[in-house]
């Protein structure tokens, strides 16, 4: 069942989070406010929904769940924390432990618990969350103290660390002992001294602040359609929600279509009530452009000029990769021409991929609007401009423009041979360039140099690679 956005408030958060889990429900702020709307009574669904085993899930909503726990900061959230902390009991995520310091007091004697079922050497890291706390709760010092016996150096850290200026005491008597152990003392080093300078300064140990979920997450994301099945995208096809629809077409755009859901399209493109999901169907069906009857659909929307600009739009893209239907480019000039459709008529040209259209992409590098900037940029790299690499290059250091600037210069810098060998020196040499790249950076990349094999007429290269590691 497709649970729309007005669906959210009367939906359980379980069976939120279990859409959101199968990528049917886009985690973005009107999900969040939803759920957050509901107070401790969603932060149990939430710690019911992560204590179960869910191997099936296609998206790890761990880090989500995470946030939204922290944010809230409510001890209903104790029983998923702990079990996740009891699992990977070393090294905890920072936020992890920001969770449970928000939490503040309730969660000190489970954590003491857990630190004792696990034990002083399994439970290392958890001692160092649990002195983490800025409470002065007896039960803290006195794990710490016992800790001394297990690992003194690590205890007199920790004493350090929790600030309690009634460790003073204990960490002194600690020194004394070492002036006559000498074990004791190569063990303590200079721990119980650094420490002892740490509680003799003035301190404020205010709780971690709640994490912004208002800055974390966007206003709207889509579903993750990549994760599903074509009979689940049928159905958002199909679905009553137009924003559903048109998000679910716009996933098939510069994807293959199946038959069975190019004949929707075509419904979608020719009947939809909603003109945001006409015009994403008509872009959708580029692939099946040179269709005589969907190209006659195509054609008929950009020569009726009454139609919406932005259904006429859609139809452009769509119809701009009919190698047999030049009568195309009458119309991308007309659309070049008005300024309000410049971005859609240069996305339109490299959408064609043809050659003769070089200038334009040159001319608008470095316009002024971004779309029209954007598009150019996207032109040079599927054109495979190489005298413009370097302009490519310069936007390297430019936020706006990085994520296409590195996609276009993976598609035209210059190589002697293009060679399914070569691509992995090429990724190395355009990371050296770009001073390092992101996980996303480097997969934009390796997406861009498997386009321009298969563009090429070769296989493709890192898509291989990932293949073969699932």
């Amino acid at each position: 069942m497709i649970i729309t956005a007005d669906k959210y408030d009367t939906t359980p958060v379980y069976d939120l989070l279990s859409a959101a889990a199968k990528g049917h429900v886009g985690i973005d702020q009107r999900l969040l406010r939803s759920i957050m709307g509901r107070g401790d009574e969603a932060i149990e669904d939430i710690a019911r929904f992560g204590l179960e085993e869910r191997f099936d899930d296609r998206i790890n909503l761990d880090e989500d769940l995470l946030a939204i726990i922290q944010h809230a900061a409510s001890p209903k959230a104790l029983p998923y924390l702990l079990d996740t902390l009891r699992r990977e009991p070393s090294d905890p995520p920072e936020d992890l432990v920001h969770a449970f310091q928000r939490i503040g007091e309730p969660a000190i004697a489970p954590l003491i618990a857990l630190y004792e079922k696990l034990g002083p050497e399994m439970g290392s890291d958890i001692a160092f969350v649990i002195a983490a706390f800025p409470h002065r709760d007896p039960a803290i010092l006195k794990t710490l103290r016992e800790r001394v016996s297990y690992d003194a150096s690590d205890a007199a850290f920790l004493m350090g660390v929790h600030g309690d200026p009634s460790a003073i005491p204990i960490l002194q008597k600690l020194k004394e002992k070492a002036l006559v152990n000498q074990d004791l003392a190569e063990s303590l080093g200079n721990e119980a001294d650094e420490a002892l300078s740490f509680l003799a300064q003035e301190r404020k140990d205010p709780a971690p602040e709640a994490v912004n979920l208002w800055d974390l997450y966007p206003e709207y994301i889509e579903p993750v359609f990549d994760v599903m099945s074509i009979e689940e995208k049928v159905e958002f096809l199909r679905c009553p929600s137009a924003e559903l629809r048109a998000d679910c077409a716009t996933s098939f755009i510069d994807r293959d279509v199946p038959s069975s859901v190019r004949d929707i399209l075509v419904e979608l493109a020719g009947g939809d009530p909603n003109v945001g999901v006409r015009s994403v169907a008509c872009t959708a069906l580029a692939g099946h452009a040179d269709d005589d009857r969907i190209f006659a659909m195509l054609l008929g929307k950009l020569e009726n000029a009454r139609l919406p600009l932005p259904e006429r739009c859609g139809a452009l893209l769509g119809a701009a990769a009919a190698k047999a239907h030049p009568e195309v480019r009458k119309y991308i000039e007309e659309f070049y021409a008005n300024p309000a459709t410049t971005a859609r008529a240069l996305e339109a040209m490299w959408r064609s991929l043809d050659s003769s259209y070089a200038a334009f992409f040159r001319r608008h590098l470095d316009d002024a609007d971004i779309d029209v900037r954007r598009q150019a940029i996207k032109g040079t790299g599927f054109l495979e401009l190489s005298s413009e690499a370097p302009r490519l290059l310069e936007l390297f250091r430019d936020d706006e423009f990085r994520l296409d600037a590195l996609f276009s210069y993976a598609m035209a810098v210059p190589v002697q041979r293009l060679q399914r060998g070569d691509m992995p020196q090429v990724l190395k040499k355009i990371e050296d360039l770009a001073g390092g790249l992101s996980d996303a950076e480097g997969e934009v990349v390796e997406t861009a140099l498997d386009t321009r094999l298969v563009l090429h007429g070769l296989e493709p290269v890192f898509l291989d690679y990932a293949n073969e590691e699932d």
